[in-house]
């Protein structure tokens, strides 16, 4: 398995013009891993009114065209070579949305690109592939005027989707003027779609737009989640429609109690769970998924050349982070062949994830002796790191936290620790003493690594060494190798060779 390595880039925007919030974000670069530099919204409301008039609010106008300015101004100043400003479901529903578009174009000089319904969902549907390893299912991507959804395949392919005419500002409208026919409106909508009943059933539903990612982050908040990273979080389908009920049923004073959502957010929170529990009951998904990237993400993965939208989003992601903050760009891929004979018949997933270890295995070294297991662990566990769940983030976490020689009933780390099962604590304990021992022998050079082949030979642990700047008497490198051999459950070590003089 061979990771790609980290490059360099100018950084590139994408502007969300949607029917209730404008959101700029700068990505470091073009990359299939992106990486936010700067994430700004404003709930502007353009939409509100569009279900009664057919128009944009007269009164968001003025302030969106202010903010799109702004947006615009800062990206180019931040040295963005491509600025692109995606207008969804109010600019291309509303009757004055084509003079809306020339008023943005004469105020900030860019280009508007109005997108389709089914383009939206194409694109969200894209936004999940970059930001998940393989994902096959469904993309539901709530927005303020609409739901898109699209079928999402393991392959390369153009996803399919639809747009259904009904999103959180309708609903939450309809909330405050007759609560009780609002489902019924929800389900007569989704009856015009008859071949979507069942059609997620096997699969996952990946949900992106930010009520429903506020759905998620309230679920983790109030269940006390050991992560609280929502990307990845996922849900049974009867857990998710049994909250969405909860969370629908409460009163402006329950709302406001609720962790984890943003003030914004939280007047459409019963729309938005109205809305998810109506899809999950339409789709009938095996599993649902909370996706941190989506539309944005999506033209952002359009255009990659194929090569590298072909690349593991978690390896590309980890060795951008290695490259940025390791020592030295090589070692992470050569400590990544040198690690594997130690694993022979690991599963390819069990191989990907300790390849991602290696490639970040140096990132560390800034810190201070006495912090650095911990501040490596906890950096990791909540970077925003894509192709992962929770279980995956714990398992990269903990065995840096090893390679770092952390005490390993360190209480500050216990819970997320918890999340795995202990063959995967030991395996991650084993990774982190086959790095620490790496970066000794090595100094965390990448040519010292071939001279210092490592393989089981049944329950022995040989170490062959032959490079003059490795001294096999050393204490440290004879103390880790024992540690090694512990954690991988061998009886003894054995180094063979010797070192030429200098």
């Amino acid at each position: 398995m061979t990771p790609p390595l980290g490059a360099g880039g100018p950084p590139v925007a994408v502007v969300d013009l949607g029917s209730n919030s404008i959101r700029l974000v700068v990505y470091e670069r073009l990359a299939r891993a992106p990486l936010s530099r700067f994430n700004e919204r404003r709930f502007c409301g353009l939409g509100r009114e569009l279900e009664v008039t057919g128009r944009l609010a007269p009164e968001a106008i003025g302030p969106a065209l202010r903010t799109l300015r702004r947006y615009t101004w800062l990206a180019r100043a931040s040295g963005c070579e491509r600025v692109e400003i995606l207008a969804t479901a109010a600019v291309r529903r509303a009757a004055d949305g084509p003079e809306f578009v020339r008023a943005v174009e004469a105020t900030t000089g860019e280009r508007v690109r109005v997108v389709s319904g089914e383009e939206e969902a194409r694109l969200s549907a894209l936004g999940v592939r970059c930001g998940f390893h393989e994902p096959s299912g469904f993309v539901g991507d709530l927005g303020g005027g609409s739901v898109e959804l699209a079928r999402l395949g393991p392959d390369d392919g153009a996803p399919a989707g639809v747009s259904l005419p009904i999103g959180a500002l309708a609903v939450g409208e309809a909330l405050r003027q007759d609560r009780g026919g609002v489902e019924a409106r929800i389900r007569a909508v989704l009856e015009d779609f008859p071949e979507l009943r069942g059609a997620a059933r096997g699969r996952d539903l990946y949900l992106v737009g930010g009520s429903w990612r506020s759905i998620g982050r309230a679920h983790m908040a109030i269940a006390d989640t050991p992560l609280k990273v929502v990307h990845g979080l996922t849900l049974a389908p009867a857990e998710t429609i049994r909250f969405c009920r909860e969370l629908a049923a409460l009163d402006p004073r329950g709302r406001a109690r609720v962790p984890g959502v943003s003030r914004r957010r939280l007047d459409l929170l019963p729309a938005g769970a109205l809305l998810l529990e109506q899809v999950v009951r339409l789709l009938e998904p095996d599993r649902v998924v909370f996706s941190a990237t989506g539309l944005r993400e999506g033209r952002l993965f359009e255009w990659l050349e194929p090569e590298v939208r072909a690349q593991d989003p978690l390896l590309a992601g980890c060795a951008d982070l290695g490259a940025r903050d390791g020592r030295t760009v090589a070692i992470g891929p050569a400590l990544a062949e040198w690690t594997a004979p130690l694993f022979a018949g690991e599963a390819p997933a069990e191989a990907r994830l300790r390849t991602a270890v290696c490639l970040v295995s140096d990132t560390a070294w800034r810190e201070h002796p006495e912090s650095r297991a911990r501040d490596a662990f906890f950096t990791l566990a909540h970077y925003p790191l894509f192709g992962i769940d929770h279980v995956e983030r714990a398992f990269l976490a903990y065995a840096l936290f090893c390679r770092y020689e952390g005490k390993r009933d360190d209480p500050a780390i216990a819970r997320i620790v918890g999340l795995l099962d202990k063959p995967q604590r030991r395996r991650a304990e084993a990774l982190g003493a086959a790095l620490d021992l790496g970066f000794r022998l090595s100094g965390g050079l990448a040519q010292v690594l071939p001279a210092c082949r490592i393989r089981r030979e049944g329950a022995v642990l040989v170490l062959e060494l032959d490079h003059p700047a490795v001294d096999p008497e050393d204490d440290a490198v004879v103390g880790r190798l024992e540690t090694l051999v512990s954690t991988l459950g061998l009886d003894r070590a054995e180094i063979r060779g010797r070192s030429r003089p200098a």
